[in-house]
């Protein structure tokens, strides 16, 4: 409730104040934009249709619906064998073991993960049974949800078995899944990002010489390391190819493998040798930094505590609203993404200049923070290429495509090069989709996203501006004494609209 004042200095009457609902995870429609057909897998690929290499595509998905019944019936038999008395799962621990062959807490595991499927999830247990969706993907929600409440489980099972699940594509599923979950703060029920940094050694059970480091921490401080320790592995690279080509010795040669083969090393090889021999240190050899900002985006709602829409860290990895606040808390300088209806459009560029702005190419980032090719997931915020859809004709630069937001998308460097070479040809169509084309056959037709203000934002912003409108209605109304002997109507109360993090 609150009150006003009005210029006579009376008091008016208490009036329902203007309040937003607790935030559940939005019912967002996951659909795919097209049936899942087997007949494309050969289409989607460079593999050759009706050969033998897609007859055997073809064998493979086949068992997935038969892999997916026999699982979800293993599932409820063990569920049978789960003691809601015994906490750890002991009770038949012993007879799972000795029955699938698995140790002790392998044991416990198994039927811990069936009592939640059949008691927790029983919806997108049905759909598992149906066979629309691979035994993978009900894996993977296992793992996710052993933190969430019971409540929780209920929300996220009703939403998931809701999903496209038989059309939709394994990055997709993948995506959606972590922000959804991330939608329930998973950081409430566990230590914080900053609580849990810590580096641990793991010795390969195999013990075949080889171990594992363990580095655990927030996720924008590991993905900063990781986009730090690859601007360094490539630097060194280039350096050892030009040393290679002048004769020189080449720097970061581990157990002289370069010098011997005449190769430089891989970048998977020096990102160890820089990590383990000088902590990023790169003897002498500048390592430029990223000229890309480490983006992460956080939902103007959020922001300001309205919801608990997840951000997202390159637009790919999740980020759990409290931990997206605590970073834009500590920023200086933040970046609107939103762009003005009378200014915010890029304009296309003079003929003559080739290369996207800074500005373009963090537009392009943000529209499309993975590869344009249809079903590559390799994200190209920090190594992918702008690329023109119609080709720039560098020798008469006012004939060729232009170098705007329109013409412009982010490949990753392989579907680049292969771009170069004819083999991949896009056609961008007047209604801004993609017609992707394919040794001369068109096999995929993909709409561009256009427009960073989602549908669900703009909902929840307009809701807002109603509400505060009619604030505006009944103060005018108490200031002119027309509220003295009626009750104002109460304000609507309204509807949730939980925005999405992109």
């Amino acid at each position: 409730m609150s009150s006003a004042i009005d210029p006579q200095g009376r008091e008016s009457r208490d009036i329902p104040a203007p309040s937003f609902p607790a935030a559940e995870p939005p019912r967002t429609p996951v659909r795919a934009r097209t049936p899942l057909d087997p007949q494309d897998f050969a289409a989607r690929t460079v593999t050759e249709p009706g050969s033998l290499e897609a007859q055997v595509a073809l064998e493979l998905f086949s068992t997935h619906h038969q892999e997916a019944r026999a699982y979800a019936t293993r599932l409820r038999r063990l569920a049978t064998l789960w003691d809601d008395t015994d906490e750890d799962g002991d009770a038949y621990a012993d007879l799972v073991a000795e029955a699938r062959r698995v140790t002790l807490d392998q044991a416990r595991t198994l039927l811990r993960d069936a009592a939640l499927a059949v008691t927790s999830l029983p919806h997108t247990l049905e759909r598992l049974d149906a066979g629309h969706m691979p035994v993978s993907w009900f894996e993977q929600i296992l793992r996710r949800v052993r933190h969430l409440t019971p409540e929780q489980c209920r929300q996220l099972d009703d939403r998931v078995a809701d999903w496209d699940l038989a059309n939709i594509r394994r990055d997709r599923f993948t995506r959606e899944l972590g922000i959804l979950i991330a939608w329930f703060g998973v950081a409430a029920t566990r230590p914080s990002p900053q609580e849990q940094r810590a580096v641990a050694l793991e010795v390969n059970p195999e013990h075949d010489g080889t171990a594992c480091l363990h580095l655990t921490g927030p996720v924008h401080e590991i993905v900063d390391l990781s986009h730090r320790l690859d601007a360094a592995a490539r630097a060194v690279q280039d350096e050892q190819r030009r040393a290679l080509a002048d004769g020189r010795p080449v720097p970061f040669d581990i157990d002289g493998a370069a010098s011997r083969e005449g190769r430089h090393l891989t970048l998977a090889a020096l990102r160890y040798a820089i990590l383990t021999r000088s902590v990023l240190e790169t003897g002498g050899i500048e390592a430029p930094g990223s000229w890309l900002r480490l983006q992460v985006v956080v939902p103007a709602m959020t922001l300001l505590g309205e919801s608990e829409a997840p951000g997202t860290i390159d637009g790919t990895i999740p980020l759990p609203a409290p931990m997206a606040r605590h970073l834009a808390a500590g920023e200086s300088t933040w970046y609107r993404i939103l762009t003005d209806p009378s200014d915010g459009a890029f304009l296309p560029l003079p003929a003559k200049r080739y290369s996207p702005t800074l500005a373009m190419q963090e537009h392009l980032r943000l529209l499309n923070p993975v590869c344009a090719v249809p079903g590559c997931t390799r994200n190209t915020c920090t190594i992918g290429e702008a690329d023109h859809i119609e080709e720039y004709d560098h020798e008469n630069p006012e004939n060729g495509g232009r170098t705007a937001i329109e013409n412009l998308h982010r490949l990753c460097w392989k579907h680049h090069r292969l771009k170069t070479l004819g083999l991949l040809d896009p056609v961008r169509e007047p209604d801004g989709s993609t017609t992707w084309i394919l040794y001369g056959r068109a096999v995929r037709r993909e709409r561009q996203n256009t427009d960073l203000l989602t549908p669900a934002l703009a909902e929840a912003l307009q809701r807002s501006w109603e509400i505060y409108e009619e604030t505006l209605v009944w103060d005018e109304a108490r200031h002119r004494g027309l509220l003295e002997d009626a009750d104002p109507a109460p304000l609507p109360d309204p509807a949730p609209h939980p925005e999405p993090p992109f």
